[in-house]
């Protein structure tokens, strides 16, 4: 089985390393942790933080994100306008420090290497005290193709 490292942070919140596995498992189960996932923890050795952990998973990573299914086909909205994945705008929004304005939003993102359609896309966003506003008013704008 193997598993998202979000997933494992997620359940592994609050630990205080080092930890050996049967600690950690005990933790991710009580987070919520699936048998799987609680399974594959106490097979982790003596740990003195999360990178460690991660390491010795390795072979176990890289599943399906909690909740998708393989078999299933990811739709993605066609738009003529330009869309963006949410975690693309995120990536180019590093840094910010709100309340932004779309102007400065804008600015942010071309320093960090957004293009010109990001860019000008963010240039029309009102004033937002936090990401999840400016992703409110680019909504028309999310869930294009990954990369373009």
């Amino acid at each position: 089985m193997a598993f998202q490292v979000t997933e494992v942070q997620r359940v592994l919140k609050g630990a205080d390393y080092p930890m050996d596995g049967k600690q950690l498992a005990a933790l991710a189960k009580k987070n919520g942790a699936g048998d799987d996932l609680v399974g594959a923890l106490e097979g982790v050795g003596k740990a003195n933080g999360p990178n460690e952990v991660m390491k010795q998973l390795k072979g176990d990573l890289g599943g399906s994100t909690p909740g998708g299914n393989k078999s299933e086909q990811r739709e993605y909205k066609d738009t003529e306008e330009p869309a963006f994945q949410v975690n693309e705008v995120q990536k180019y929004l590093k840094g910010a420090d709100y309340p932004m304005d779309g102007t400065e939003l804008a600015a942010l993102a071309e320093k960090n290497g957004a293009g010109d359609d990001l860019v000008g896309v963010l240039k029309g966003v009102g004033r937002a005290n936090g990401p999840n506003e400016v992703m409110k008013q680019l909504k028309e704008h999310l869930g294009g193709r990954p990369g373009g």
